[in-house]
């Protein structure tokens, strides 16, 4: 049964592969783009701070654009309804969504890296790696979990994938993307230095400058997002 389930959620991934190009590219591109902007050491320290905001940028596009949308697209065409006749549960279905996609985060996430280092000079010594991979593990599936309770979390199903946009968009525009946080305005700070990517994005980096990932509070912050979304996920899952 998982083995089926993980080849169902393959396919679900491979059906509309423009949403998985669009999030394996984005992150490609900015590297590309910024990186023409920079020379030198400037060039180093620049990839060396941004390389794991690319990653967590690719786990957010995995979840909530391919993910998410693909479940708020089953629950639209009605197919989950055949599989509330099969012994599959919600933790069964959700499980297996993160373990499908995980391998393939990582495909690309290696790939990245590699490019980085092959074109760009990126350099790799020094790098907590196992701490690197838990984290993003962990990260992963905290943005998988909140992406599958908002497919869920509304009736009507079409509604959810502009909500998916919406939160998405939302978390990456208050993200410390695009606008760094010392720029926003005093009132908006303290939330942005909560919103979930930016404490992914502090465990990422932490880990990959093989810095103590204990410091602040973003481990807790994100372990304590996964237990709640985690239940969340499984209470409000629809088949319907």
């Amino acid at each position: 049964m998982i083995r089926g389930m993980i080849k169902y959620h393959l396919l679900a991934l491979l059906r509309d592969p423009s949403n998985m190009f669009f999030g394996f590219g984005l992150p490609f591109l900015y590297l590309f783009l910024f990186s023409g902007s920079f020379e030198g050491d400037e060039l180093g320290y620049f990839l060396d701070r941004a390389l794991p905001m690319f990653i967590a940028i690719a786990a957010m596009l995995l979840c909530f654009t391919c993910a998410g949308f693909s479940h708020a697209y089953s629950r639209q065409t009605r197919f989950l309804r055949r599989l509330r006749m099969t012994p599959v549960k919600p933790t069964t279905y959700i499980s297996t969504g993160i373990l499908s996609r995980i391998g393939i985060l990582f495909i690309f996430a290696f790939t990245f890296i590699a490019v980085a280092s092959l074109v760009f000079g990126l350099s790799l010594g020094e790098r907590n790696w196992l701490g690197f991979i838990v984290m993003l593990i962990l990260s992963f599936a905290m943005f998988y979990l909140t992406a599958m309770f908002t497919a869920n979390v509304l009736k009507n199903a079409k509604t959810s994938q502009g909500v998916l946009l919406v939160v998405f968009f939302g978390l990456l525009l208050f993200g410390n993307v695009f606008f760094p946080i010392d720029l926003m305005p005093d009132i908006i700070q303290p939330i942005v230095q909560n919103n979930p990517i930016v404490h992914v994005q502090n465990l990422l980096q932490a880990t990959w400058h093989n810095a103590d990932i204990f410091y602040g509070h973003s481990l807790i912050a994100v372990i304590g997002i996964t237990v709640v979304f985690g239940v969340l996920s499984v209470v409000f899952f629809r088949f319907d």
